[in-house]
């Protein structure tokens, strides 16, 4: 029988192609279904049995595989659980149903062109919920690029009678996001920013929701610009426009080894170099932290009246 791989070169979610790169391997599935402790399929996956280009993946995707949690509703619920005891939100409910309609919607519907995304199916239901839990009327969305995290968010803040405001500086992907919101009927009440996301934070005022998941060129001369560390600047200007009991969600907030991976801790080496900025305004301006090990690190974080 001849084995076939995914074109990885193709856009789309990362976790479709890493599934259909790692289906076929019963070591993958049995970890999926929940039957090969995350342990024991880390050990597999770092044991050199198939390496990642055998399966069409790169040492990244291949990786992540092994942070994908068995069941992402489960996941979820324990994280709004831990959210709304530390009082970030008054209520866990929201329309999961509506989720797995938009769901579909968005595997048929959405437009990925060249670009792949990491937000994965865990992360995309965290942030609905919250969408629908926060109620925000005023959400931007800083380094928002095609449109991939704010689909999912739109649904809530439509509910809300809110509106939202995409920024990226790249208008390419920002006319794919604005497509794509069109397409599945989610765009009233959005605005489009072709700017520079530290630029226009200074322009903000009473922000409700901010969802984080910028990236600056990774060869940019200024380490501060370079590649996750402009968290720290853009969020110097947008976070005095976060009102008191605002939230913030950041994506690629990877910073737990969750199986002594030793990929993940040269990565996470990294991430910690890159946030240390990041982490002191968090200190400075942020009240509740609150970091969790989905499959790409997401940390959510509530205004305080300070700063």
């Amino acid at each position: 029988m001849t084995l076939t791989t995914p074109d990885v070169s193709l856009g789309g979610p990362a976790h479709v192609l890493i599934d259909e790169a790692l289906s076929r391997f019963p070591e993958y599935r049995a970890f999926r279904r929940g039957e090969l402790s995350r342990t024991d399929y880390c050990a597999w996956v770092g044991s050199g049995t198939v390496s990642p280009s055998e399966t069409g993946l790169n040492d990244d995707q291949f990786n992540l595989s092994s942070r994908l949690p068995v069941n992402e509703w489960a996941y979820t619920e324990r994280i709004l659980e831990e959210l709304s005891d530390a009082g970030v939100i008054g209520s866990t409910a929201y329309p999961a149903d509506e989720f797995a309609t938009l769901s579909a919607a968005v595997a048929t519907t959405f437009r990925h062109g060249p670009h792949n995304t990491y937000i994965f199916p865990e992360e995309a239901r965290l942030l609905f919920a919250l969408a629908h839990i926060l109620e925000p009327r005023r959400t931007v969305f800083p380094g928002s690029y095609y449109g991939y995290w704010a689909v999912w968010a739109m649904p809530g803040i439509i509910a809300a009678g809110g509106s939202a405001t995409l920024i990226d500086i790249n208008t390419s992907t920002m006319q794919r996001a604005r497509d794509n919101l069109e397409a599945l009927g989610l765009n009233k009440g959005v605005d489009y920013v072709t700017e520079d996301a530290i630029a226009f934070g200074r322009t903000l005022d009473r922000i409700d929701f901010c969802v984080l998941d910028a990236e600056g060129p990774k060869d940019a001369e200024d380490p501060l610009l370079r590649d996750k560390a402009i968290y720290e600047p853009i969020m110097q200007t947008t976070s005095r426009a976060i009102r008191p009991g605002g939230v913030l969600l950041a994506h690629n907030m990877l910073l737990q080894n969750l199986t002594d991976n030793r990929y993940f801790a040269g990565r996470i080496a990294n991430n910690e170099a890159q946030y240390a900025g990041f982490h002191s305004h968090l200190d400075e301006y942020y009240d509740v932290h609150a970091v969790y090990p989905t499959t790409e690190g997401v940390g959510v974080y509530r205004r305080s009246d300070k700063g």
